[in-house]
């Protein structure tokens, strides 16, 4: 009995000792491992926007921005910090953008995409199709910028969070507004529209009657099963019970919610068009 108790107490002992030694470890690595990241994103900075002086930094919801300025209070630059959904977790990047909003640089930062597969993400051959690239462009998969065979969901996790990240940037600090839907001026009938989503264009039949929306239907689309049952039919429930587009889209699937906002977006666009 008096061998169990002291062998208890052994453990006990021990474990307190690790537990204050991994305590101590971490206490004393975490700064370190944060200085040099922070030295890191600085040699970041200065190599895409070598004339920035000072930056401000600007929160949006799940994305940081970094505006850069020059000794003359000119704005050089904006550095985005987004993370995405990729196939095997969260892919957390950097997105240069120059002062016109052009794609100048994209820095993965940390992914867990499968090794000789999925970190395409991190190549040259991938990401040099969006440079100069910017908010006029619609980076729409399959067009203007491609996936990579095998590694899919990667690919069209990036080109879908680059495409959005990119509208933000330039509704947010470089004066683009976006398109105001005015639906109750939707002259009553079905239309039809597109957009990009995560995996391709998503297209829908919007119905409209008495200035109300009140049908939405998808009608083709090629999204991640799993993800894409997180958006549909809840945004477009959202859209009817609020009759607006400004809805939540933070659903797990954000890219998926976007693309059928934007999909709705344009069947109504197109409808005031042909109406007047």
């Amino acid at each position: 009995m008096r061998n169990i108790l002291r062998l208890s107490l052994t453990l006990v002992v021990v474990g307190i000792v690790s537990a204050a030694l991994l305590t101590g470890m971490y206490n004393l690595t975490t700064p370190i491992i944060a200085e040099r990241k922070e030295a890191e994103y600085r040699e970041s900075l200065q190599c895409c926007f070598p004339e920035f002086d000072t930056f401000e930094t600007v929160e949006l919801e799940e994305d940081k921005f970094d505006l850069l300025y020059d000794q003359d209070g000119d704005l050089v630059g904006i550095m985005a910090t987004a993370v995405q959904q990729g196939y095997d977790g969260d892919i957390t990047y950097n997105l240069a953008f120059d002062g016109e909003g052009k794609i100048i640089d994209i820095i993965i930062i940390s992914h867990s995409e499968t090794p000789g597969v999925g970190e395409v993400i991190t190549t040259d051959d991938f990401q040099e199709q969006f440079m100069g690239k910017s908010y006029e462009d619609p980076l729409t998969t399959g067009e203007d910028v491609d996936t990579v065979s095998g590694a899919t969901i990667s690919t069209s996790s990036m080109i879908g969070s680059i495409r959005r990240v990119t509208g933000v940037a330039a509704e947010s600090f470089l004066g683009v507004e976006s398109e105001e839907i005015d639906i109750v001026s939707v002259p009553d009938g079905v239309y039809s529209g597109s957009a990009p989503g995560a995996g391709g264009p998503i297209s829908v039949e919007v119905e409209v009657s008495g200035g109300e929306i009140i049908r939405i239907d998808v009608l083709d689309q090629n999204e991640t099963p799993t993800y894409y049952i997180e958006s549909y039919p809840l945004i477009p429930e959202q859209i009817i019970a609020d009759q607006n587009l400004d809805v939540d889209t933070k659903t797990g699937a954000t890219l998926s919610a976007e693309g059928i906002i934007n999909a709705v977006r344009d069947a109504l666009s197109g409808a005031l068009e042909d109406g007047s």
